[in-house]
């Protein structure tokens, strides 16, 4: 294996450590966070290189039991997948081919989702995950099928997390539901091939060896920046009500709603002036028989005296 980092030829076995997946031993380049390779600047070239020679004749036969495990492609799986993530690679890789030169540019997303109540959303992926670090989906259906096969056949595969003894941590032989984190890194990747040129390698064996075992891999950034994707309420409690006033008044303006204040205020008044009436009249009529009374009682007294002054 050759490698080409930043158009500096040397071996990175350094940079490269061993993983295993459900494919077996595979390899992982720049995985260690407090050892990071980074580059300069983006664009093919900028990346890592590799060309490698897979030896398909050391391939093994693929018998009736094992066609369900067994890759049928000739060549190599790869995945480009954040620090922080353990590799899916069945699942979520892509296949690089013989005898050709694949170029993977990439680029950088960060999803931010909403927690609860909007959504199955995990707060944070700080808290502690058994296995991991640090939450992520691969992580949590890694060990849901760990969980699975502890429960069925007391056991685990050889890429599935320690979980240390099963009888000292029951809690983890229940099936749990994977959620989202509520930040995520992920990877955007386009890839195209073209033919490599071979004529170089000596070959002894036959004229095709060196397009069937041979290919060269080219990763990159597109660019050295980022793209952030970052979920949003709908509607908060002041967007509501305004959505739902701009439903009710399309197109009014401030003098139209205080128009209609000013309908409903009269409205209410008139109201309570139509309940007041009665009461009122009621009233006017009661001192309307009190005055006749006391001026009918006045003039009485005085036609009596007079008529006592006459007498006299």
């Amino acid at each position: 294996m050759i490698c080409l980092l930043s158009i500096q030829l040397d071996f990175y076995f350094t940079a490269i450590s061993r993983v295993y997946t459900r494919y077996g031993k595979c390899y992982t380049f720049n995985g260690n966070k407090t050892t990071s390779r980074k580059t300069k600047q983006g664009g093919m070239g900028n990346g890592l290189e590799i060309m490698l020679d897979i030896q398909q004749d050391e391939y093994l036969p693929i018998w009736r039991e094992t066609k369900d495990e067994t890759s049928l492609e000739a060549g190599i799986r790869v995945q480009i997948h954040s620090q922080d993530e353990p590799p899916y690679i069945h699942q979520l890789g892509f296949g690089v081919s013989p005898g050709f030169q694949t170029f993977v540019s990439c680029q950088e997303q960060r999803l931010t989702y909403l927690p609860q109540p909007w959504g199955n959303c995990r707060s944070t992926s700080k808290e502690k995950f058994p296995g991991y670090d640090t939450y992520s989906i691969s992580a949590c259906r890694l060990l849901c099928e760990t969980n699975e096969v502890l429960r069925v056949c007391k056991c685990r595969m050889v890429h599935m997390p320690d979980l240390c003894k099963a009888l000292e941590h029951k809690d983890h032989l229940t099936c749990c539901f994977v959620v989202v984190v509520f930040f995520q890194i992920i990877f955007v990747v386009n890839y195209e091939t073209a033919q490599v040129y071979l004529s170089f390698i000596p070959f002894t064996l036959s004229l095709f060896f060196p397009r069937d075992n041979f290919l060269v891999l080219d990763i990159f950034f597109e660019a050295l920046n980022y793209e952030t994707i970052e979920q949003k309420k709908a509607y908060d409690v002041a967007g509501l009500l305004g959505k739902i006033c701009m439903g009710l008044f399309i197109g009014a303006s401030i003098l139209t709603v205080l128009e209609i204040l000013d309908y409903i205020y009269e409205v209410i008044k008139h109201r309570l002036q139509r309940l007041l009436r009665p009461q009122k009249e009621e009233k006017k009529n009661k001192q309307q028989t009190s005055t006749v009374a006391t001026v009918g009682l006045e003039e009485m007294k005085a036609k009596v005296q007079h008529t006592l002054n006459c007498n006299k």
